[in-house]
């Protein structure tokens, strides 16, 4: 496949038929397409924890669901975290899932892990250098190294702070640098190399940025500008593989669905949307081909799922049901775009 079509247009998808790999068009190179991930039950596993239960007054939990995502159906109880905490930021290499902070709802620091190869409940990891509450902070990880990013805290609603771990060992998180800008609501997505952090509110009134924010995983330093978000948004969901980056629209109630090329700096474009509307959401996550992410609304949580092809966007279709409906809650998998 030597010919190269002209005025190709910045990720889009080909299958190569000389090398049998599914390609993506980065703006001056084609770029093979990742697509092993770990098979347990069959493809890439899953997994939901923390968050609060729909209906008022809203209690916290500490479950933890699990669904393999290349078969849609409901999901099945994984164990507990080793606390009540909403809000949790999830990563994870192929073995091991870490949920790192999250609000009771005092702000916490507390990390927990679990093997996605077992079920059971979680246990202590350690903490990380600052407490953060629910909603305003995420995750994005390679295979060795969890990155945490911004939060309220126990003296700011907002703070710029990034924490890294080693997923391979316990013991509490390090400073790796520093955002930007010093937000609420953050989001992080990116690939083995580069974690992206999208969006964010700050004070006064809790306005919405739109810019996104890069740094390099494997090094430490303060992170620098990538583009800006094709809408102004705080909050959300968001997943990837080790291509693009979706995230979910949390500017009230939204169905959109953005995405952006990792290896590349630049702006979002619009790539889909949920069939229904999902205030801010309460989780997202991926394998290679699928994105995953749980719905949520305006009075409360969902047991709603559902999932979008990562090649070729669309509309989301129904994945199956979460155990309870839920809200806020951390999500990760053993296939995402950091492994």
């Amino acid at each position: 496949m030597s010919y190269i079509p002209r005025e190709i247009p910045e990720g889009a998808i080909r299958y190569n038929t000389d090398s049998n790999k599914m390609e993506v068009w980065i703006g001056d190179k084609w770029m093979i397409v990742a697509t092993s991930s770990p098979t347990l039950d069959g493809g890439a596993r899953a997994i939901r924890a923390g968050g609060q239960v729909g209906g008022s007054p809203f209690p916290r939990t500490d479950t933890m669901d699990f669904v393999t995502i290349s078969t849609a159906g409901n999901a099945t109880d994984f164990g507990n975290l080793t606390q009540v905490k909403f809000g949790p930021a999830g990563a994870g290499s192929k073995t091991r899932a870490v949920f790192m902070a999250g609000g009771t709802p005092s702000r916490l620091s507390e990390i927990d892990f679990v093997a996605f190869s077992s079920t059971g409940n979680a246990a202590d990891f350690g903490d990380m250098t600052v407490a953060r509450a629910a909603g305003g902070m995420a995750g994005h990880s390679s295979e060795t190294r969890a990155l945490l990013a911004a939060g309220s805290t126990p003296s700011s609603d907002e703070n710029d702070t990034i924490d890294f771990i080693t997923i391979a060992s316990t013991g509490n998180g390090l400073d790796f640098g520093n955002l930007t800008q010093a937000v609420s609501g953050v989001l992080a997505s990116g690939s083995s190399t580069r974690c992206l952090f999208p969006g964010g509110s700050y004070l006064p009134a809790y306005a919405y940025r739109n810019t996104i924010d890069v740094v390099t995983i494997a090094t430490t330093g303060n992170a620098q500008d990538f583009g800006f978000d094709l809408t102004t948004t705080g909050g959300g969901r968001c997943c990837d593989n080790s291509i693009r980056a979706l995230y979910q629209v949390a500017a009230g109630d939204n169905k959109q669905i953005e995405t952006v090329i990792i290896a590349t700096l630049g702006n979002s474009f619009s790539f889909g949307e949920l069939s229904q509307t999902s205030d801010s959401g309460s989780f997202g996550t991926s394998d290679p081909t699928r994105g995953l992410f749980g719905l949520n609304t305006p009075s409360g949580g969902t047991n709603i799922m559902e999932y979008i092809s990562m090649s070729t966007g669309g509309t989301a279709v129904d994945f199956g049901d979460l155990t309870q409906a839920i809200t806020n809650s951390g999500a990760t998998s053993n296939a995402h775009g950091g492994l």
